[in-house]
Formats: C-alpha cells, structure tokens, sequence
C-alpha cells in the first residue's frame, strides 16, 4: 500500500507570519478527513526555508494518509494549502507494509 505525506508550514506567503494556530488547522482536517472518512495522523515540528525575503522558520505539520489515491491526496493538499494561504507544501509517497495489531 502507499502512505503519502503532506509537509505544511503555517506561514502565510504575503505576511510570512502565522495567521492560523495549529489546533485551528487540526480542526480543519479533522473536519476534511470526517466527510471523507480519510484515516490521517498529524504531527506539529518546526521547519525552516530560504524564500525572497531570506531564512523563515515555521510551524509546519506533516500528515500521513493511508488507503487514499493520488488524485485525492493531491486535492486534499491543494484544499488545505489555500486555507493556509502558502506558496508551496511537499508531497510524498512510499511503498510500505502495514498491519493493525
């Protein structure tokens, strides 16, 4: 099965400042995931990236989503970032093994 990860830092691309906290975001997906009865796990870490202003560090979340196609996972990450109202977010994807013990 492939696990995909969406890497999102909660700055805002005009300000460079964080205009939405991490439980109001964590709300949000919760609430994305519920209507689509996606299975996802966030963890909140600090990230950091050159841009046109210089060096930023940021908030950023990764998201782990199982048993979802690309095309879902895509649109998810594209819907979150225009909430977030930033310039870029990772996706990755992996082949991996699972099981529920």
């Amino acid at each position: 099965m492939k696990k995909y990860e969406i890497y999102i830092g909660l700055c805002d691309q005009d300000s460079y400042e964080e205009i939405i906290t991490t439980e109001q975001f964590a709300k949000i997906l919760a609430d994305k995931c519920k209507d689509k009865e996606i299975g996802f796990s966030m963890v909140t870490q600090l990230g950091g990236y050159t841009h046109n202003k210089g060096y930023t560090t940021e908030t950023s979340l990764k998201i782990t989503l199982f048993g979802l196609g690309e095309d879902d996972v895509l649109a998810l990450g594209k819907a979150l970032k225009e909430i977030v109202n930033t310039d870029t977010i990772l996706v990755t994807d992996e082949e991996c093994e699972y099981r529920f013990v």
